[in-house]
């Protein structure tokens, strides 16, 4: 059967898993454990030097996808629901896919510079049968772990100022698609008029101001993706986002 390799905590897998349910297809997700499973994961996709990262979908006929706009794209010619890339609206979906990204990128680098100075979180970040046999020690090596990814993405070169401008920009533009469709009496507004990947992954920008309750954070790794002055200024974004969860995600 179709395989998902990705994290429950993470809005990069959170699209993948998104459009595969919403389109109907079966698919078994596999948890991705960060550096233990690194190597299996380098075998996988047959790449032993340079950044590899989940999602991942192993195809029931041997392919593998390694982004979650190609999962989506998969998805769409299978199984049924939503077409999530109208050909009228593929210029503008590409658009909104890579802001998201950038959006995410940035939320990211801010997340993780908090949870540098968080103990909790960095403790979260181990996995839990490490966790109790290191005990105090735990956030020595969820730390290390932080540090590898910022280094990964590049997340340790610019500062934060810099990545607070991408996510508002980003958190703006949502705002604005919004605005300029028309309200409908049964559904949450969508940025295209119709639903799309682009609600997907325009939804999974405000990760950084609040994130879903979907994904699986511990109470201090979600108090680390939160941003409360943004959660305040954009409050009717991530009502938005949670209209979406409810219309359009199964629980």
């Amino acid at each position: 059967m179709t395989e998902l390799l990705g994290l429950v905590f993470s809005p990069w897998t959170e699209k993948a898993r998104w459009a595969l349910d919403v389109r109907r297809v079966p698919y078994t997700f596999r948890h991705y454990q960060p550096m233990i499973g690194e190597p299996a994961l380098r075998l996988k996709l047959r790449r032993l030097r340079g950044r590899v990262t989940v999602p991942v979908l192993t195809t029931d006929d041997g392919r593998v996808l390694t982004d979650s706009a190609d999962i989506a794209r998969w998805a769409d010619g299978r199984g049924e629901g939503p077409a999530l890339f109208p050909a009228e609206h593929e210029a503008e979906i590409a658009r909104l896919v890579a802001l998201s990204e950038r959006a995410l990128d940035a939320g990211r680098a801010l997340t993780l510079s908090r949870m540098l100075a968080d103990d909790e979180a960095l403790a979260e970040m181990t996995p839990p049968p490490i966790r109790r046999r290191l005990g105090p020690l735990a956030p020595r090596l969820g730390a290390l772990g932080i540090r590898r990814t910022l280094r990964k993405y590049d997340g340790h070169r610019t500062d934060g100022a810099a990545h607070q401008r991408t996510l508002v920009s980003a958190l703006d533009e949502i705002r604005a698609a919004l605005a300029r469709q028309a309200p409908a009496e049964d559904a949450p507004r969508t940025l295209l008029g119709r639903f799309t990947f682009a609600d997907i992954a325009m939804a999974q920008a405000l990760v950084g101001v609040e994130p879903p309750a979907e994904l699986k954070l511990g109470p201090a790794g979600r108090r680390c993706w939160s941003d409360p002055e943004l959660r305040e200024r954009y409050a009717d974004l991530t009502a938005w986002r949670d209209a979406l969860y409810r219309a359009f995600r199964a629980r």
